[in-house]
């Protein structure tokens, strides 16, 4: 299979554009990198930060599975 192949299969399968597979995935991807930072701040200083980090993680993972329910109904 070809990477042309690949990258159509992929977009097909979640169904979506190239233009919102992007902006899905970088949007995640820089929550993620939020979180990061907010939970490395945390851990220097436990009294900051101390839900943050863990309510984008949550949100995160909850974008992730609702959007994975929407392709099993």
């Amino acid at each position: 299979m070809t990477l042309k192949e690949k990258w159509i299969e992929h977009l097909d399968r979640n169904n979506m554009t190239y233009r919102e597979h992007w902006m899905f995935a970088v949007g995640h991807g820089i929550g993620c990198i939020k979180a990061g930072i907010y939970l490395c701040l945390h851990g220097f200083f436990p009294c900051f930060y101390r839900h943050v980090g863990s309510k984008l993680v949550h949100k995160l993972e909850k974008d992730f599975v609702e959007r994975e329910n929407e392709f099993n109904r």
